[in-house]
């Protein structure tokens, strides 16, 4: 019996091991028998970084063996990290879902486009490739503590679609988009009035083209300009650390918004300019040469959308949810009747502008902007609308990026409308003098750079001088912007050079008194009328384009006294394209959007002049179509 047992056993036991090995043979065989992911080869794709290139990519039928970018013209320095690191993070974690480097964004995505593109072209799913590594601690965030509101509101003494906070160029722009698409729409503002900053901005507009474009350019001999060449400027004068996306939403949108006024009333004059840093035509200037020609008529068409606008009404709160989709669903307001609840059901739209006027927050940035040096914002430029995003998870982004105006009142910072005029003139032919009456830097230059050479002059203020010629042709000096600038002593106006720096001279300036050479702001000017009429200034490089630019050599004379103030802040919260705001994480904040100045990204290290408003309207009116609607305007080219 007991050896019947023991054959049994045995008996069963090879039973189960070709059992086993059956198995194991047919999960082989399936293996062997599967077709490949991709057709494993190597790939050359063309793609478009900052400039074209071509990448080399080497797949296996299952992986990404290599990625070598044989040939490209991208800046040298700049994208040199991109183009190291990009390929080897691809190839170490296998996927295209890796984050572009910062600074070199436009050489990043064209790597991983280019990869893309391969495994697409080797019949692959590049979808399979998009995902995130587990080392790089992406799994990890879900583990953490949500980043919202602890205590919501149980009940809403306000309910709308959207609620745009803060009522400048941006948030105009984004409550007329959202309402205009039918959406139910709250636009508030801390202020007794509407505009903000956009009131006092100098009126000064760069797009591209226009409607009108065409009749100017061939009215005022000038050349045509292009959106790349304005893209390549923008960035440019952001020393390459621009997010080109945001770059390319501004660019493409500025003549949308600018038709949209145009269409709606807005007068220009018959000019278009070329400001420091810009090296198109491509600066447009409204009649009165202030941002509230515009703000005008952005109020008008608003006012015949259903928006409702709610005056010295505080944000003191945004509400964010702590679970599911983690959203944003209203904010906190403080007004004349007390604190109140509003619901946003779509989204809320965050337009509350920079914070150069908070000397605080500014100087733990930049430790040098002290209270000692004036601003030209106005008074409700403050920045707390970045702090209380900040609370929710938001991120922010190069906020030490922080611009002087080097042309505003050296007596208060006030950028008024006479400190418009030597922006808008270098083009033209204004010549910017020191104490001593000798050219300080090229008029072409970036604000950044004119601001750092006046406050390196060696003395305080610095001017700009220009003749009647200019005032005549340059067609960016109003009879009536000269006249009120004469008359509130804001520009000096005389007969010859030797009158005007007597008069300069007879002048305080904060208390001090100066000295001007007489002769050397005649040799000065006579020198620089020599470098119009050669088209070369073998002094500063200055671009001189012949026909255009004027000589200072019939009066009567003008000076302006100018210095630097603080005017804007580069940096803020940190959004993608379609201006959702994300958190640190790099994740979006769902229902939550910024756009203008709150926002970082746009201009890198310096903005160029005339930049903020498509900036702030463009971004506003992309917000609003994306809140209400999830698409991007059609201005925006689908690539």
């Amino acid at each position: 019996m007991k050896r019947e047992i023991k054959l049994m056993s045995i008996l069963i036991t090879i039973l189960l091991i070709i059992s086993l090995a059956a198995c194991s043979n047919q999960n082989t065989n399936s293996a062997n028998t599967s077709s490949p992911k991709m057709k494993a080869g190597e790939y050359i794709v063309e793609v478009n970084g900052f400039k074209p290139m071509k990448v080399k990519v080497t797949l296996s039928d299952t992986s990404i063996k290599a990625v070598e970018v044989v040939s490209h013209s991208e800046t040298p320095n700049v994208s040199d990290v991109a183009l190291k690191e990009i390929p080897k993070n691809i190839i170490e974690k296998q996927s295209i879902g890796i984050d572009t480097i910062s600074g070199a964004t436009m050489t990043s995505s064209a790597i991983i486009s280019a990869v893309t593109l391969a495994i697409e072209k080797a019949g692959g799913q590049s979808s399979e490739f998009n995902i995130k590594n587990v080392a790089d601690g992406s799994d990890s965030i879900n583990s953490r503590p949500p980043m919202g509101t602890k205590d919501l509101p149980q009940t809403w003494d306000l309910t709308y679609d959207v609620v745009v906070v803060g009522g400048g160029f941006a948030g105009l722009a984004a409550a007329y988009e959202t309402s205009t698409l039918g959406a139910e729409t709250l636009l508030i503002d801390k202020m007794p009035v509407l505009g903000g900053n956009s009131q006092i901005n100098g009126g000064v507009y760069a797009s591209y083209t226009s409607k009108i474009a065409d009749e100017l350019y061939k009215k005022l001999n000038l050349t045509p300009d292009s959106a790349q060449k304005h893209i390549e400027d923008t960035i440019k004068g952001g020393d390459y650390m621009n997010d080109t996306k945001l770059v390319k939403n501004l660019v493409y949108g500025a003549p949308y918004f600018l038709n949209l006024m145009l269409d709606n009333g807005l007068e220009v004059r018959e000019s278009i300019t070329r400001p420091g840093g810009h090296y198109g035509y491509r600066t447009y200037t409204t009649k009165n040469g202030i941002g509230a020609d515009i703000v005008a008529v952005q109020k008008k068409i608003l006012a015949d959308t259903s928006t409702t606008v709610m005056l010295n009404t505080e944000m003191v709160q945004i509400y964010r949810e702590t679970t599911g989709e983690q959203r944003v669903i209203g904010i906190k307001v403080k007004t004349k009747d007390g604190l109140m609840s509003v619901k946003a059901n779509k989204g809320v739209i965050l337009a509350t502008g920079g914070f150069g006027g908070n000397v605080e927050m500014r100087s733990k940035h930049v430790p040098g902007l002290t209270a000692d040096i004036p601003t030209t914002n106005h008074v409700g430029a403050t920045g707390e609308g970045i702090i209380m995003a900040q609370e929710i998870g938001a991120n922010t982004t190069q906020m030490s990026y922080i611009q002087l105006y080097p042309f505003a009142d050296p007596n208060n910072g006030v950028l008024d409308a006479t400190a418009v005029i030597p922006f808008s003139g270098p083009s033209s032919g204004i010549v910017y003098v020191d104490v001593n009456g000798k050219r300080y830097v090229n008029e072409g230059e970036r604000r950044d750079v004119c601001s750092r050479a006046a406050q390196e002059s060696g003395g305080f203020p610095t001017f700009s001088i220009f003749g009647q010629e200019i005032v005549e042709k340059g067609g960016f000096i109003s009879e009536t912007q000269l006249s009120s600038g004469i008359e509130s002593d804001r520009i000096f106006k005389a007969s010859t050079l030797e009158e005007l720096v007597s008069i300069i001279n007879t002048h305080q300036y904060k208390g001090q008194s100066i000295s001007m050479s007489a002769q050397t702001l005649v040799s000065t000017i006579k020198n620089h009328n020599s470098y119009v009429e050669a088209g070369k200034d073998p002094e500063f490089n200055k671009k001189i384009d012949k026909g255009v630019m004027l000589k200072i050599d019939k009066g009567p004379y003008y000076a302006i006294p100018q210095w630097p103030s603080v005017h804007h802040t580069m940096g803020g919260l940190t959004i993608n394209e379609r201006t959702e705001v994300q958190d640190i994480w790099g994740e979006i904040i769902p229902g939550f959007y910024a756009a203008g100045e709150v926002v970082g990204g746009v201009h890198g290290t310096n903005r160029l002049g005339s930049n903020a408003i498509p900036d702030a309207a463009v971004h506003g009116i992309i917000a609003g179509r994306v809140a209400v609607n999830g698409t991007v305007p059609d201005f925006i080219p689908k690539e």
